[in-house]
Parts: C-alpha cells; structure tokens; sequence
C-alpha cells in the first residue's frame, strides 16, 4: 500500500480503451486528502488554438504531463517560438510578436493559451474575435477579417482562423525595418475576451423598505442592466423596461439564459407575481436592457458597446453582475467604466467575482476600478460568502470589493425562456447564489440615493453608500469593504469622506493619508474619531501600527475637515495582511472609511543590457518571464521600459529573451536564473554580454537539423511521479547557431534542468517521410542553466536502434517519435498528434535511429498511426557503440501491465472505495504499452461485486465508487476493433480479485495479471503454416500489485474466429510458458484464448480473436 497524493490530474485514463493520449492513475496523494468525485475528469482534451499570427497550438496531456506543440502558420516556418508551462498556465509567444509587446501594442492574453482555452476560443471555432483599437477612422481592407460591430474608437472585429495569417500580415509588417510595426492608423490589437455573468428576506435587511415608507423607490430613475437580456413578459418586470437593445449574435433581446431577469428583479421587480413578497430594491426604477451575454459568456465588445449604449440613454445607475480575472493593464471595459462616469456621470455597480474560494486578490475586472463600485456577497445572517472573491486589487494594495450585499439563496423572477430551475413554491421565481445577485441589491440603493439627490454625482452616490455600511466586525476589509449595504442610514446620511477606503502599501517607511469628512446637514457636526485594526485572523494590530492626527474632529454644515492616518510598517512586522476601519460618530451621525495594510510585497528591480553594453534599445525586443514556483503561475513583463516590479514573495525562475535581427529568423540570447528568492528587495541585471553560444553537430555532414530546441524543467514536488506537471521553458523552432544562453548568477538549484534537444535526417523534397536514418540528441545540465554549449559529435557517441514496424492498419504511416529527460525531472512531451517533426514511415518496414547517451539520461521512444494506434516505450538508456533490435507493432496485440511512467498506475482501488482499471488492453507483444482509437468499433467495460453488476461504461474514465466491505470482484473488458484493423479485432479480458477497503488518500493495485503472447512472426505478423508453431507466454503481473505465482494456466487455439476452440499442450515454468499450436495449411487466423489463477485465488480469462495470420 502506497500513501496516494491528490493531484489534478487524478482522472483515471486507462490505455487501450482512450480515445486521448496515455495516461493512468496518479501515483500518490497527501495521506487522508479529500475523497474526488465518484467519477474523475478525464485528463485534458487535447486542444488546437491557432493564434492571432497564424500559428497552431497543440494543447494535450501525456502521462500526466502538459504537451505544448506549435505548428508555424504558412510562410512563418522560421519563426521561433518561446513556450512556458507552469501549473495551468501556459503561454507561446512567436518571436515576431515580442517587439510589438514591448510596446503595448498586443494584449498580452492572446498569447495565453490556458485563457483563449477557457474562453472557447481555440479551434472549434471559426474565427478569433479581436478588438482593434484605432483612430477616429475605422481601418479599412483588414484582410482575412471581418468587421463584427463598430465602437467608439476601435472596431470588433473577426479573425478568420484560415486566413490568420494574411490578416497578422496585414495588420502588421517589418517596414524598413527589422521589427514588426503594428500598421499606420492602429494603436493596439486586443483580444475581444469573455467575460461572464458572475428577496422577500434579502431586501428588507438592506433596510429597502424603510426608504419606500420615506417615499423613495427609485422612481423617475434610469438603470441599466448589463446583463443577459430581461424577460419583459414577467408580471413583475411588465412595463418596467423603457428600452432593451441586443448586442450579441442572438436575433432578438430575449432572455434565454435567465441571468439578466433574476438581475433586474432584484433592482424593480414589482412583485406582481408574488402577491408583493418578492419585490426588488427600488421597485419605482426605470430600466434600460442591454443585451450583451449568451450562454456562452459576453463578450467584451458586446459589452463595451452596451455600456456606450446605456450611458447615452442617460441612466443614473448601470449594473454589471458580470467580470472577468484582473490584471495590472488597464483593459478596454476599465477604461470604459471610467470614461463614462466622468462623461456622463454614470455610477457602474460592478459584481466583484465568484472566485473567493481561491484566495486573495481574486477580484474580477472591471470590478477593479476605483470608479466602480464593487460589490461582494454574504449571507442574509450576514457572513461572508465563500465563493465572494477577495482584494486587494490585482494591481496595488486597493481595498475592493466596497460594499456587501445579500448574495445566498437569493429568489427573484424567472425568464420564461430559460432553462433555470423554478422555485417549488412559485414558478415565476428561482433561486439563485452570487455576487451577480449581491449587486443588484446595490444598485437598487443607489437608484434610491438617485431619486432623493437627482443631482448628486456618481461619487456622491458610491461614498454615502460606503459610509453608511455596516462592517462586519469578524470579517476583513478586504472581504468586504466598507460593510453591508444599509439603505435606510443611506437616505439620512450627511457626512461622507474622501477616499472611500485608505490603503497602505507596505514599506519600511511611516506612510501617511488624508481622510477628509464632508458634511451636507445643515448643521455642524462635532465627531470622535477612532480607528480599530486587526489581523486577517480577527487578532489586534501591533500597537502603534495604525495612528490617527486626531481623536475628534468639528465638520462645519457644508464644509469640510481632515483627518491623517499613518501607519508605520516595521521589519519585524508579520506578513499577513492588516485592515479596520477609521469611524468617525457624533450627533447621531456615523461614518466608516475602510483603512488596510497589504501583506509585504518584494520589489524587483530588473536591469537590461544589450549586447553593446547599452540599455534596451527600440529595434530589440525583450521579454522577460517569471514563473511563481511556489503557486505555479506565469508572470510575463514585456515592457522594458518598466524596471521595477512589486511581486508577491515567494520563489521565482526568472528567464529574460533578447531578439534582434530578422524576426523570422532572429538571434535570440537567453538569460537565466533558475531559482530567485524574492523574500527580501532583490535588484537582477540580465546582461546578454554573458551568453556563450550553442553549438552541436552530428557525424553525417548529410543530415539535415530538422528540430532543434532549448528548454529546462525545474522539479516542484518530490519522489517523481505521474501527474506532477512540472513547470518547463522551450525555445522552438531557433537554430542552435542563433543561439546564446547563460546562467545569470552563480550557484546550482535543486531539481533544474537545461537542456538542447536536436534531431536530423534526411529531408527529400521538403519531407521528413522515409528517411534512411535519424539522429536523436538530447544534451543535458543539471542544477544550472547551461552558459553555451559546444558538441561535436562522433559515430561512438551513439548507439544504433533498428526498429521493425508492423502495419495495424494498411495504408496508413507510423509516426515516430522520441523523448529524453535526465533523472528525477520530467519530459517535455510532445502530443501524438502532432510533434513538430515528426519522422514518419510507410509500414511494414525497418528503420533505423541513432540515439547519443548523455550522463543518466533516458529516453522513450513511441510509434503511432495517427487515429489509429499509438504505442509506447519504456523508459531506457543506451550504450554508445551498441546495435539494438526493437519489435514494434508485432502481434499478439492485447492486455499488457508494462512498467509505469513515474509510479503512474492501471488497476486501482484508492481513496477509500473507488476502483479503476483495467489498463492497457492493446500493448504488443514486444510488451509496449499501447491503445487504440475506438473510432468505428466499441468498448464496454463492467464491474461486478459478488455477482451484481456495480457499474458498467463504454468510454473513459473507468472508475467506480464501491461498498467499503470486502467483496469478490470481476472487471471484464471487451473491445471491438474499427474495421480498419485486421488483427485482434476482440479482445475480450477478465479478471477476479478480492478487494476492500483503503485509507483515505491510500491507493492499492489490484492482483491483476495480464496473459501476454510473443510468438516469432515475420514483419506482416504472419506465422508458418502447416507445421507445429510455439507460441511463447508471459504472464505479467501488474507491476506493484501484491505478489503472486501462478498455479494454473491453461491455452487454447481457434481457426474460425472463436466458433470453435482446441485446447493446446502448454509447457509452464513459472510464469514463462510455451503453448503449442499446429497452425492449418493455406492462409487464415489464429485466434488464442487463455485463462490462468494464481495462488491467492485470483484469475484472468483473455480471448484475443484474429490473433496472428498464417
């Protein structure tokens, strides 16, 4: 029994019935780790994103492993690409787009794979919507695009996925000179992004009723609602909507998803529908639609011109129960959020996010405007939710969300046209959790403020609402801001302040800021002042931390008063974050203004210099990127220009690129420093005058470099095993002689790797197709980044590897491929799909590869005919000098229990009740690990527990929640082969165990052993006929599994596809055997059957139809 750790990739993906690269089941979990799903995702799909430039993406996972592969776009076959991998989040960025990066002339998220991903933006779709941000004049000819929707200073536009690249062309070129310029009249090219939509109890505690009983319920008051469209036949929205206009590909306003009405509800919903129960916050509102959501999500340039559309209606008040993941650079929508309130005097009442659960600074954008005001979600006991996202601001210490709002359990109408679950009690309402549902509980206030103050600002809206919030003492001001929205003190509130909230970066030095109180009664107003500041865990701050100017203050009727706030942040402070509020009470007037310290924050001064010694000059282009080794996330800093960075502490690998020269074959020098710890200020000069060239050839002056690559691993998690997805850097696509590189710092990091990997042929008329010969390079240095690399390499280097390839399926090549990696660090895969080059070979036939052994490491080699089949190598060294003999492909095709990748495991019972297998049921006879595409043919897989069927499945993943009780088991297996194939067209396997129980996060491998057939056949699988033939037997127990010895086995032969079966005279010496068949005259089949029990009990039926011809 093996203690399990609970990884994300603990999906059980059994080879031999996927339809998707390898993979099995992780290896281990932290002991008692939280119980998955009954049935686990499936590991990634694999994904194809072809980018703005034209290029292709292949995002798959293999052994647990991120694959990234690019594919140059049409005419780009020269342009190197720069690839990082860590955690989820992956980015390619094609050298020819760094300069432009540089200078904020691409947004940055089109080159992040893991978010064009997320957004449904890779190659199911047809086009890549952009937002192309320009002059007064909209461009004109914008070749390979479309224009979708014009907006205020750029155009939407649609990015044929074909023709990607004549519009990369067209919207960019080299000019006279060498970098790419965006074209003249366009100022930046954005990625038109996806946002998405994020009360009889919850009303009244917002304190809504006690401002309609003082006559204000919003009335005369114009709302936009942002959203997916409203149901304008509900009884309690009827005549509440004065306009509804449509802005995304739907064909009418119509609310289909349901978001948008629950929204406006819970703002004017009258509660016609409700006999008055359900009634919205400010019932009298008027309201303005803006369709801009489908299911799918919002787009960003829906939204834009709904937010435009909206404003010049001239509503008070817009609510966005809508975002999506902040970043520093200011976005489109953000801009927008602060260019209407300041033209049109528009408060935007912004949901803060649904992302809570995952921590800190998860506030979504455009809910991170200071413009804005942010709402989070609580309870309607009022404690916080978790899904509530969190500050501070992604971009500085900034306190979001400002407010709280009821955002649980929230009922409001239902559109009729949506799919949402209505509530038991009344069918024209549902229930639904969310600060999307939190928000419009403030925007219903603000209505209401609206109305008493018809020409107050969106200021003077968003800071009396702050000031009359009821904080929360037990929750943190970066959970909620200002504190509950309370309607009631709103309408009679008279003291105000500004800023709304005080936050502190932290520093070594004392910081101060100014609160100013402003007093709208008509009378002076003498107020205490005090400040209460705690911990994030509720304890006192330090004593001295926090300090105001004064105790008291006297705020003159319609003037003002100041108060200072300091803080003094000492070395010894801890690093967490610290935050109240400064209250401020008197003459039954009450204000608080949130005040927060942020946690320590290191700061990071990266100093460039080019190779003439001098500062970052235009025509170079520089990108810098960071991976956060601790939380396993991508920084990337593409403006040179900006040298200091504030970054979260924590360990960091920080590698800096430098392109000069022709950007579709630059020289690029790259800089390393695999480990830096930014616990403390660290100041980092990458200097290219360091980097030493890269240069390695191979014997045969002939050969043709066809891939050549510079790459490191960095390992985060010890022992290695299966599922760990390391974080990795790869250089693609650049000649070695392009290439410079060096360690910036001295000193050796624990589990890093660099490497080049390389390899050659002979390319005839363009094509890699049959080449006579292969050389495979992988050169390696551990704990360091390699400072340049010189190689000759001679014919004693390398070991020599004939391969003998079989035919599945006729008519169809093998691509093969090879991967190496040093001890204790994982490969960098490549997807079977798709390996830029791949070698590929008509079949049946025998190749030959020439592999170089450098140090320890190992190599593995695949064959695949692509949709077909795919099969898989050990993990193996070489011995330079020496001549290998590999059968690939060779029947008998079927179960094989081969030695696992990284401790990854096929048949399991873990986590306590779950059990997955079988494994691999179309391994050859070679003993390699393989599958099979289903494609026309069928798999069912079944588990019975004493004699009931327990679950059954005919697509992966196979895995089962079973009785904690021990019990007798039988997992059978059969899969039918697509037509295409010739042999093993059924392969139908049995096994019997007993099993039980395990601890939580404990994982034991089933006593499963798979009957394995290698009988000496020439290269089209064919045997002699008519003569006696030994069919050779290994009986391969699960590697892992608690040992067994076989005391039974028994074989038999069938020449009509199973009709008819004979037994055959088995010779057994333990787990070897010979079984002996007298194959018939003529041409034909032989099918094999087989059944074995081993000492303990358990046994294994295998029939393998059509197993070998004669």
């Amino acid at each position: 029994m093996r203690s399990v750790r609970k990884i994300s990739a603990l999906a059980l993906l059994v080879l031999g019935v996927s339809a998707v690269a390898p993979g099995g089941v992780p290896a281990s979990a932290q002991p008692g780790a939280a119980k998955p799903a009954t049935t686990p995702p499936v590991a990634s799909k694999p994904r194809t994103v072809t980018l703005l430039t034209g290029d292709t993406v292949h995002l798959s996972t293999v052994d647990g492993q991120t694959a990234v592969n690019v594919v140059p776009g049409k005419g780009r076959e020269r342009i190197p690409f720069i690839t990082h991998s860590a955690g989820k989040d992956v980015r390619v960025i094609p050298a020819d787009a760094v300069g432009l990066l540089n200078r904020g002339k691409l947004d940055e998220r089109l080159f992040d794979i893991s978010m064009l991903v997320k957004f449904g933006y890779d190659d199911t779709r047809a086009t890549l919507p952009l937002i192309v941000q320009h002059g007064s004049a909209a461009p004109a000819g914008l070749a390979g695009a479309r224009t979708t929707r014009k907006l205020s200073g750029a155009s939407a536009v649609a990015e044929s996925r074909a023709d990607a690249v004549s519009f990369w062309n067209n919207v960019t070129s080299t000019g006279s000179g060498t970098e790419r310029q965006l074209r003249a009249g366009l100022d930046k090219v954005w990625l038109d992004g996806l946002r998405q939509p994020t009360l009889d109890v919850s009303v009244p505690l917002t304190g809504a009723p006690e401002a309609w009983q003082a006559g204000w319920t919003g009335t005369g008051v114009k709302v936009g609602v942002i959203d997916t469209g409203i149901d304008q036949t509900h009884p309690d929205l009827a005549d509440r909507v004065a306009a509804a206009e449509n802005f995304t590909s739907d064909p009418d306003t119509l609310d289909r998803v349901g978001h948008g009405t629950h929204v406006a509800s819970t703002i004017a919903g009258t509660a016609a529908a409700s006999q008055g129960r359900y009634k919205g916050m400010a019932p009298g509102a008027t309201l303005y639609s803006a369709k801009v959501c489908v299911e799918e999500g919002c787009p960003e340039s829906a939204i834009l011109a709904g937010m435009t559309w909206a404003a010049q209606q001239g509503v008070r008040v817009v609510n966005m129960s809508l975002g999506g993941p902040d970043s520093p650079e200011t976005d489109p929508i953000e801009a927008a959020v602060a260019d209407l309130t300041h033209h049109y005097g528009v408060l935007f009442v912004v949901a803060a996010g649904n992302s809570g659960e995952a921590g800190e600074s998860t506030v979504n954008s455009p809910g991170s405007v200071t413009e804005a005001l942010t709402v989070g979600a609580v309870t309607k006991t009022g404690w916080l939710a978790s899904f509530s996202s969190r500050g501070p601001r992604a971009s500085d210490a900034g306190i979001k969300p400002d407010i709280t709002a009821p955002g649980v359990g929230i009922l409001a109408a239902r559109s009729s046209t949506s799919d949402l679950e209505p509530y038991y009690e009344n069918p024209q309402y549902t229930s639904l959790n969310g600060t999307s549902m939190a928000t419009p509980h403030v925007t219903g206030a603000a209505a209401i403020l609206a109305q008493q103050h018809p020409d107050w600002s969106p200021e003077q809206i968003k800071s009396t609402l702050m000031a009359a919030a009821q904080p929360n003492a037990a929750t943190g001001v970066y959970e909620q801001g200002a504190g509950f929205v309370n309607v009631s003190r709103a309408i009679q509130q008279t003291v105000t302040t500004s800023p709304v909230s005080v936050a502190f970066e932290r520093t070594a030095t004392a910081q101060q800021r100014t609160i100013t109180y402003a007093n709208s009664g008509s009378s002076a107003l003498a107020l205490a002042v005090s400040l209460d500041a705690k911990d994030a865990d509720g304890a006192p701050a330090p004593a001295g931390l926090f300090s105001l100017s004064a105790s008291s203050v006297t705020v003159p009727a319609g003037g003002t008063a100041t108060v200072t706030v300091s803080v003094q942040a000492g070395a010894d402070l801890p690093d967490r974050y610290f935050g109240g509020e400064v209250t401020a009470a008197g003459g039954g007037v009450q204000v608080q203004t949130p005040v927060a310290l942020d946690i320590a924050r290191s700061e990071l001064t990266l100093k460039l210099v080019g190779p003439d010694g001098g500062a970052p000059t235009p025509e170079q282009g520089w990108v810098t990127i960071l991976t956060d080794l601790d939380r396993q996330t991508i920084l990337v800093f593409d403006n040179p220009a900006v040298t200091k960075h504030r970054i979260r502490p924590g360990r960091y690998l920080v590698q800096t690129y430098l392109l000069t020269g022709d950007p579709y074959l630059p020289h690029i020098a790259s800089l390393m420093r695999p480990s830096l710890d930014l616990t403390t200020d660290q100041a980092l000069t990458m200097d290219t005058r360091l980097a030493k060239p890269i240069a390695v050839s191979v014997p045969n002056p002939k050969a043709t470099a066809v891939h050549q690559e510079l790459g490191w691993t960095i390992r985060i998690e010890q022992p290695q095993i299966w599922g760990s997805n390391d974080p990795f850097g790869v250089l693609m696509g650049i000649p070695f002689d392009h290439l410079r590189t060096a360690q910036i710092g001295a000193g050796e990091t624990a589990g890093f790797v660099s490497y080049v990997n390389g390899m050659w042929g002979q390319v005839r008329q363009g094509s890699l197709h049959n080449s006579p010969y292969v050389y495979r390079v992988y050169l390696y240095e551990p704990e360091k980044m390699m400072t340049g690399l010189t190689r000759k390499l001679g014919a004693d280097d390398f070991a020599t590897v004939n391969s003998q390839i079989s035919a599945d399926v006729a008519g169809v090549p093998v691509a093969r491929t090879a991967v190496a990696h040093a001890p204790g660090n994982s490969p960098i895969y490549r997807d079977e799909r798709n390996v830029p080059p791949s070698f590929s070979y008509d079949v049946p036939s025998t190749i030959t590869e020439y592999y170089n052994q450098d140090k320890q490491a190992v190599w593995q080699s695949t064959s695949a005919q692509l949709r077909y089949t795919y099969y898989q190598s050990a993990w193996t060294s070489f011995q330079p000098g020496r001549t290998y003999n590999v059968k690939w492909a060779n029947a008998v095709a079927g179960p094989v229990f081969p030695e696992p990748n990284f401790g990854q495991q096929f048949a399991t019972r873990y986590w306590g009740d779950l059990i997955g297998g079988p494994g691999p049921l179309h391994g050859d006879g070679t003993g390699h690990m393989g599958f099979r595409h289903v494609r026309g043919g069928s798999v069912e897989v079944n588990l019975y527990r004493n004699g009931v069927k327990v679950g059954d499945a005919n697509q992966a993943p196979w895995v089962w929640e079973v009785p904690a009780e021990p019990g007798d088991y039988r997992l059978a297996a059969t899969f039918r082969s697509d037509p295409a194939f010739t042999l093993s067209t059924v392969v139908d396997a049995e096994w019997t165990f007993k099993s039980g129980h395990v601890g939580d996060g404990d994982l034991v491998k089933l006593p499963m052993t798979a009957i394995r057939y290698t009988p000496e056949l020439n290269i089209n699988n064919r045997a002699p006929a008519n003569r006696l033939f030994a069919i050779p037997v290994s009986l391969d127990r699960q590697v892992g599994a608690a040992p067994g010895q076989t005391s039974a086995l028994t074989v038999e032969a069938s020449f009509d596809d199973g009709k008819t079966w004979r037994q055959l005279t088995v010779q057994r010496s333990g787990e070897q055997a010979v079984a002996w068949v007298h194959n018939p005259a003529g041409t034909g089949f032989v099918s094999l059957r087989a059944a074995a029990t081993d000492t303990s009990g358990n046994t294994v039926k295998q029939t393998v139809i059509r197993a070998y011809r004669y």
